[in-house]
């Protein structure tokens, strides 16, 4: 029951997540041996994406797995909170502010574009802007607490 609760507290964890060490005090063989157990009685569901296994309650909506697993990056929230405040910013000008290496956030907004969350535009003077979907971080945050948006959509 405590990795069940876990589990529902940190959906799209996955094995190798220092967290179960720390909050479980278990290892990682045992953590496994738990969840295939709870996944036998369907009360959590796994999902590849990428490389990793990821763990979910099994009444999580699958539609948002991949959101999900890519806000576990805490960098994600921050490159948004950016496109909120400026969308005609620069990837450089990002990777500035945050002090991140620009490929890692170039890496990053690629893989939000993948995802729906951004999409790149042209403005009226043909500058590129990005520009969030604020829809879909609503409906996100219907399901998951975290990253909450709420603060970032009240000024929409």
């Amino acid at each position: 029951m405590k990795i069940l609760r876990f589990i529902e507290n940190n959906p799209g964890i996955h094995a190798r997540d220092e967290s179960i060490g720390a909050e479980l005090n278990i290892t990682r063989t045992p953590f496994l041996k738990h969840v295939m157990t709870l996944e036998r009685f369907d009360l959590i569901r796994t999902k590849k994406i990428g490389k990793t296994l990821h763990y979910f309650i099994s009444d999580a909506p699958d539609e948002y797995d991949r959101y999900k697993v890519i806000f576990l990056n805490p960098l994600i929230p921050h490159i948004l909170e950016e496109f909120f405040k400026d969308e005609t910013i620069k990837i450089s000008k990002i990777g500035e502010k945050l002090d991140i290496y620009s490929g890692t956030i170039l890496y990053h907004v690629k893989k939000l574009k993948e995802l729906n969350l951004v999409r790149s535009a042209k403005n009226s003077v043909n500058k590129k802007i990005f520009l969030v979907n604020f829809e879909l971080l609503k409906k996100y945050n219907e399901f998951f607490d975290e990253p909450d948006f709420s603060e970032l959509l009240r000024g929409i």
